[in-house]
């Protein structure tokens, strides 16, 4: 179904700054305040922060500031912007070199505001140039030239074909009473060799939709395709419950990059996963600016492209979880194979219990590559010394399932028969696990050398089950 004429409406208005085939290349929007310089309250020196800022530098060399008031640096207004204020000569921003090789038809687009009443034209202005590939500066054929009381205006470039690109403003403010604005530098250009994303790239992969409480949830995606695939091409979304799209957000506004076989977790704030899981691949993770907000019980979770064609759609409900789980709070659901339909119930599964319930950013506890003849459960070593030497310091059993679903209870038995610890109950398997022993009890507790029996039970809800057993010696060290 095809979004609504409201929603289309809304979509294009936050886009609206680039025209239909332009992608963005480069974007400053100032967000983070208290960047640039500023005066002393005794009229003497100027104080300046560049901390963390390389998109852009500041020549302030032609400039006195009499006190603190007086400055040109960002703040905080409308979500962020680069103001002057009564700093009695002109400075000069200047992007960093942008590399533009891979765009045509470059468009640079920013917005030239002032408040205030003063129209004097030599003491209040904002002058847009650009420079191409190392050449002259030239000014912006529209709005560039900025002066005295013009309100506001946004500044535009357009048809530029090159291989770098540098933006220079020249901004000048005499008055405390008026101010000159920078804001929403935004670099776009048409793709010379445009990557098409197709339905089936992209694959929804992982999703945890019922958080703990405090935490986020998030949606891991896998690249299923030869393509290196831009970031800001692609979209998450939900529906309503007319079934229209909504929610559409665009992963980010940068170039980034998703690599053949890489996996990406997207989620509101990694404060609310990195807590609760295992993170293998902290880089492996989108922090995504907006996030639609998927229901506990059931929802839709829908990738989209640039066109608002869907790439991959994924409908959830509760009870696909394994019904081992009376809480499902926590426990995230994992594609099983990337060849099996996306809505083909039997391709999730529920998080092992060995990965803590989720493996956000990385391989799927219950993915299969291939598919096993049977049950297998290995056990090394034949003793073990847990005195930490390096050498066979922990006991460890692996675990090969032939599908999804097992879990396993896992008993440590002295020599006499006594049993000792559960060092599993009821976990959830996933098809490939490791489970260690370091010789403790149930209560943390180094137990004396000698002899110990092991013993492994696997079961499904279908009634099948397995059992296993070996013997291993706990001894002290080896010499």
């Amino acid at each position: 179904m095809k979004p609504n004429l409201l929603k289309l409406l809304t979509y294009s208005f936050i886009l609206f700054f680039n025209p239909i085939n332009a992608q963005e290349i480069w974007h400053e929007s100032f967000s983070v305040p208290g960047k640039g310089v500023w005066g002393n309250s005794d009229g003497a020196g100027i104080n300046s922060d560049f901390t963390g800022i390389t998109k852009w530098t500041l020549d302030f060399s032609q400039i006195t500031l009499e006190n603190e008031d007086d400055y040109a640096k960002t703040v905080t207004t409308s979500g962020g912007r680069f103001e002057c204020c009564d700093i009695n000569g002109e400075v000069v921003w200047r992007s960093e070199i942008i590399d533009i090789t891979a765009y045509k038809n470059i468009i640079i687009q920013l917005n030239a505001n002032e408040t205030g009443s003063s129209e004097n034209e030599e003491n209040k202005y904002l002058r847009a140039f650009y420079i191409l590939d190392q050449g002259e500066e030239e000014a912006f054929e529209t709005n560039g030239d900025n002066q005295g009381n013009w309100g506001q205006a946004v500044a535009e470039q357009t048809g530029l074909n090159g291989n770098e690109l540098q933006i220079v403003i020249y901004m000048n403010n005499h008055y405390s009473s008026n101010k000159v604005i920078l804001d929403e530098v935004i670099v776009s250009g048409e793709e010379k060799n445009p990557i098409i994303i197709e339905p089936g790239d992209i694959v929804l992969n992982e999703v945890l939709f019922n958080p703990v409480p405090d935490g986020e949830d998030y949606v891991e995606i896998y690249n299923n395709s030869d393509k290196e695939i831009a970031l800001n091409k692609i979209h998450l979304a939900s529906r309503d419950n007319d079934m229209e799209l909504t929610q559409v957000y665009a992963l980010t506004s940068e170039r980034k990059k998703l690599l053949p076989n890489e996996y990406l977790a997207l989620t509101k704030d990694t404060l609310g996963v990195f807590p609760w899981f295992t993170i293998v691949c902290p880089e492996c993770f989108l922090q995504m600016e907006k996030f639609p907000s998927f229901n506990n019980d059931d929802d839709y979770v829908v990738l989209l492209n640039n066109d608002l064609q869907i790439i991959d759609e994924f409908y959830y409900y509760e009870k696909m979880h394994s019904p081992i789980f009376y809480d499902r709070e926590g426990i995230a659901l994992e594609r099983i194979s990337f060849s099996q339909a996306t809505n083909d119930v039997s391709n999730w599964h529920s998080a092992s219990t060995q990965s803590v319930y989720g493996t956000p950013g990385y391989q799927n506890s219950q993915f299969m590559n291939h598919e096993a003849q049977k049950i297998s459960v290995t056990f090394q070593p034949e003793a073990f010394s847990p005195n930490n030497d390096g050498y066979n310091d922990t006991y460890s059993i692996d675990l090969t399932m032939d599908k999804p679903g097992y879990i396993c209870n896992i008993l440590i038995f002295d020599s006499g028969g006594r049993r000792l610890w559960k060092l599993a109950e009821n976990a959830v398997l996933g098809i490939n696990e490791q489970i260690t022993w370091n010789g403790e009890d149930e209560n943390g507790n180094q137990l004396a050398t000698g002899p110990y029996i092991v013993m492994v039970e696997v079961f499904n809800t279908d009634g099948t089950v397995e059992r296993f057993k070996d013997g291993v010696v706990l001894t002290d060290r080896f010499e």
